[in-house]
């Protein structure tokens, strides 16, 4: 998250998602991954978004969705600007859903294609997604099915059209 960008339409998105989440029965933490100089903005961020700030020691409860903030989504590599399939992956062994902003599209690609090769990566795991598919595209990812058929039940039912969910199950 680039504080450049603090309080966008993207943000007010993620808020929405995790108002979402947290209507839902989860309790939402999330890692912003700052770049830049965010330490004027870190409370208020937290406070916008509507989430926990990230911390690896507090991780029992109830039900647990991992917000993952990079500056432009999910890459092929681990970079301070991106997080990998492989990252998302890794957290779902200890949280029950994880969600990235992604926009690391390229350009030269159809995006459906580079959304179903993400998939794949799931799918070989094992594990489900789906992504809000916007000008502001979230991938979620969870371990059983039914727990991603309840939160999108819950998108579809706060009134957004069926069209902008793309899942692999």
């Amino acid at each position: 998250m680039n504080p450049e960008w603090f309080g966008d339409s993207y943000d007010i998105v993620k808020r929405y998602f995790v108002g979402l989440l947290k209507d839902n029965g989860y309790r939402v933490v999330v890692d912003p991954m700052f770049t830049g100089n965010y330490r004027d903005i870190e409370d208020s961020f937290y406070h916008l978004i509507g989430a926990s700030k990230f911390d690896r020691n507090n991780i029992s409860g109830k039900k647990i969705a991992l917000f993952l903030d990079p500056d432009t989504g999910i890459g092929k590599r681990r970079t301070s600007k991106h997080v990998t399939m492989v990252d998302i992956i890794e957290a779902l062994k200890q949280y029950d859903l994880v969600f990235s902003f992604d926009q690391s599209f390229s350009w030269n690609k159809i995006a459906n294609v580079q959304i179903n090769e993400k998939f794949k990566t799931l799918s070989d795991k094992g594990l489900f997604g789906f992504y809000y598919d916007s000008h502001a595209r979230f991938l979620f990812a969870g371990k059983y099915r039914k727990d991603m058929e309840s939160v999108i039940s819950a998108i579809l039912n706060s009134g957004l059209p069926r069209r902008r969910l793309i899942s692999n199950f």
